[in-house]
């Protein structure tokens, strides 16, 4: 096992101790549990600084903002934002511009099919999904995922 796997692993089981034997885990719990227990591996997963923890928050909300209020008369969204511009430090480009850029298209592809084969592996147990989840495979059975 990998230092990340032993480390998500560990997060994992934070999570359990967090959860007890209530149906449902509370991210509140979380953040609590994790404050009263500094060693504990949760504890690093968090900013703790409320200054940073701020910054980042308002980061956030400027994001929701963006992906909410930039949007068509329909309220589909004219902004996107792709996985090249993540690790420059982020934005959004309008969409309209992104289809018009042959390699900022596929980029765009690539990470919707990304996406649903994230969605498809938290769904994967709902049976009823079976035939959304093979159309995924038939249009892009080769390719792994890409960052």
């Amino acid at each position: 096992m990998t230092g990340k796997e032993d480390r998500g692993k560990q997060i994992e089981a934070e999570l359990a101790k967090v959860r007890g034997n209530k149906e449902v885990i509370n991210a509140a719990d979380v953040v609590a549990w994790a404050q009263k227990h500094p060693k504990s591996v949760l504890y690093t997963c968090f900013e703790w600084d409320d200054a940073a923890a701020g910054a980042e928050h308002r980061l956030w909300q400027a994001r929701r903002l963006i992906a909410l209020h930039i949007v068509t008369i329909e309220g589909e969204r004219k902004t996107v934002s792709l996985t090249v511009d993540r690790v420059k430090g982020g934005g959004y480009r309008q969409i309209e511009d992104v289809v018009r850029v042959p390699e900022l298209r596929d980029r765009m592809l690539q990470d919707a099919l990304n996406e649903l084969r994230r969605v498809r592996a938290k769904y994967t147990t709902l049976t009823e999904l079976a035939s959304v989840f093979a159309e995924i495979d038939k249009f892009d059975p080769d390719k792994s995922e890409v960052a």
